[in-house]
């Protein structure tokens, strides 16, 4: 009977510390890598502190950045969490195993302000285990590069942008719900819902809160090229050649030339000019190059996330 009961026992001790560690596994939902000013981190009992980078952040805890600062975060699953000022996110949920198994889970509630999510392996199989919960919508993905931004009454933007929640595709598919149907964004679209009892639509993209991707230029020969921006603006690129030296070896034949020069140290520049709107300067989700992810990470402009360390 004691032989029993000390074995009854140490089974118990052995999943007390099994759950334990499970727990503490589940927990961690990434790392902070970057951050710029001041950004705090309040854990689920409450305790709040600046981050700082290399700290774990965990499941339940919510990140709040001030008007001038910005974070970014790699998740466990290899996705990235880029934070934009003056934004308040909460971790709601993440577990993660290192397997697709049906248990993985990535929720996050964004109360104001904005971020850049590039999603890793949660979601990849079963989409409805990653979503994002705003204040009128329930965003979700089918593996995508994707940026959310929600305008608060208090926030700086109110005056000029309306109130509500913003979605713009960079690679991928978003949906976004709510109590009167499901809008599904692609890349280069932007969705907007002003409240929970409305309808999502599709709008041309903000650009007070959101930079346009430029299409690579068309091929042809000439100095202009044309290429376009989304809602139809054209931009024109003009190159010109300076302090070039041209080192030719072609021989001429009445008026023919036979194209066999080579062209060293030709140094060019190009300038872009939009006819309807001025478009920021192109910029990368990591701002330096300790971090070991920039080939994961697209190349769309976004004039947040060029602050340095």
């Amino acid at each position: 009977m004691k032989y029993l009961l000390k074995v009854l026992l140490g089974l118990a001790a052995a999943l007390v510390l099994v759950s334990n560690s499970v727990n503490v596994y589940a927990a961690i939902a990434g790392r902070v890598q970057f951050v710029h000013g001041k950004v705090q981190l309040t854990t689920a009992t409450g305790v709040t502190h600046a981050v700082k980078k290399g700290e774990a952040v965990n499941e339940g805890d919510t990140l709040l950045s001030s008007p001038t600062a910005s974070a970014q975060i790699r998740m466990e699953d290899g996705g990235m969490v880029a934070m934009r000022p003056d934004t308040k996110l909460k971790i709601d949920r993440f577990t993660f195993n290192g397997q697709q198994d049906g248990t993985e889970r990535s929720f996050f509630s964004l109360f104001k302000g904005g971020f850049r999510a590039i999603t890793g392996a949660v979601g990849q199989k079963n989409k409805v285990n990653y979503h994002i919960t705003t204040p009128a919508t329930t965003i979700g993905i089918r593996g995508t590069d994707h940026e959310t931004f929600v305008v608060t009454p208090d926030s700086s933007l109110a005056t000029t942008t309306p109130i509500g929640t913003y979605n713009k595709v960079n690679l991928g598919e978003t949906s976004m719900t709510t109590g009167k149907g499901t809008l599904f964004v692609l890349p280069n679209q932007m969705g907007f819902v002003g409240a929970a009892d409305q309808m999502p639509q599709l709008q041309p993209i903000n650009l007070n809160i959101f930079t346009v991707t430029v299409q690579p230029p068309a091929q042809g020969s000439g100095d202009k090229n044309v290429g376009k921006l989304e809602g139809g603006r054209e931009m024109h690129e003009t190159a010109t050649r300076s302090k070039s030296e041209i080192r030719e070896t072609s021989t001429i034949d009445q008026n023919e030339m036979r194209d066999t020069a080579t062209v060293d140290k030709i140094e060019v520049h190009e300038t872009a000019t939009s006819e309807k709107a001025g478009v920021a300067g192109a910029a990368t989700l990591t701002p330096s190059t300790e971090d070991a992810v920039n080939s994961m990470i697209p190349t769309t402009p976004d004039e947040v996330l060029e602050q340095e360390h």
